[in-house]
């Protein structure tokens, strides 16, 4: 496990992202690096995969040793190193998997469209453990508590995760500044909407990787005005969740 977890943190260094913090939860350790959402999507699934990897050089290495040495160790070492690879790629929360998707995906989509998505695999993944454990009981009386552990978790998060999406992309508005001034440029994305959709409702569809930009229309089509997500979050701020009618009245 400190393996993997050193992992995430040399390539992650190598990458430019920078260290701040290794935990220790009942669910194992994480590392919190700082600056990913500044570097590049093959970056970031790099250093998600990058774990992973180390547990399978580990995994291979090990299976080569025990094959001229027939050593309890190595063969324990192979199915230890197996399975945390195996593990940490699935698509569920807290796991690897599940940052990795979540950076696939939000190319192709709305980060909170992506997030509910991932969170609905992350869902059947903890069911799906759920429903193993009930079934070694009828079949074999006994109940695989590590597994049933593993599944209450990955709910939990999961349910952690949906609650802090709108925290995440009001965050990740002031991390896109830190990425202008270091690349020179930020992607733009410019999106009509309806004038009497709420300001919280149109944080729902900002996209977390680009800057965005509205053009509010009125019934008939009309643009009656431009807002950009650094006026979104002070009208929020200061308006509350107020229409975007309301709002231009105010404004």
């Amino acid at each position: 496990i400190l393996i993997h977890e050193f992992s995430h943190i040399i390539v992650a260094k190598s990458k430019g992202s920078r260290f701040n913090n290794l935990q220790f939860h009942i669910y194992g350790a994480k590392v919190e690096l700082m600056d990913l959402d500044e570097l590049t999507d093959k970056d970031k699934i790099i250093i998600y995969i990058a774990g992973a990897m180390a547990n399978i050089v580990i995994m291979i290495i090990a299976w080569i040793v025990s094959k001229h040495n027939n050593n309890e160790i190595f063969e324990t070492l192979f199915k230890l190193n197996f399975s945390l690879a195996f593990f940490n790629l699935l698509p569920a929360y807290p796991l690897d998997g599940a940052r990795i998707l979540e950076v696939i995906l939000s190319r192709k989509m709305l980060y909170k469209e992506a997030q509910l998505r991932i969170a609905g695999i992350s869902y059947f993944i903890g069911g799906a453990f759920i429903a193993i454990c009930f079934y070694g009981v009828y079949k074999y009386s006994s109940i695989n508590v590590t597994m049933l552990l593993v599944a209450v978790i990955i709910i939990y998060i999961t349910r952690t995760e949906k609650k802090a999406v709108m925290y995440i992309l009001m965050g990740n508005i002031y991390k896109k500044v830190r990425k202008l001034i270091r690349n020179n440029y930020l992607e733009n994305r410019v999106i009509s909407v309806y004038y009497k959709l709420g300001l919280v409702d149109l944080m729902k569809i900002v996209d977390k990787n680009r800057f965005n930009i509205f053009y509010v229309l009125d019934d008939d089509l009309k643009v009656r005005f431009i807002i950009a997500e650094d006026e979104l979050i002070e009208g929020l701020k200061i308006y509350g969740n107020i229409s975007l009618e309301e709002y231009y009245g105010k404004r």
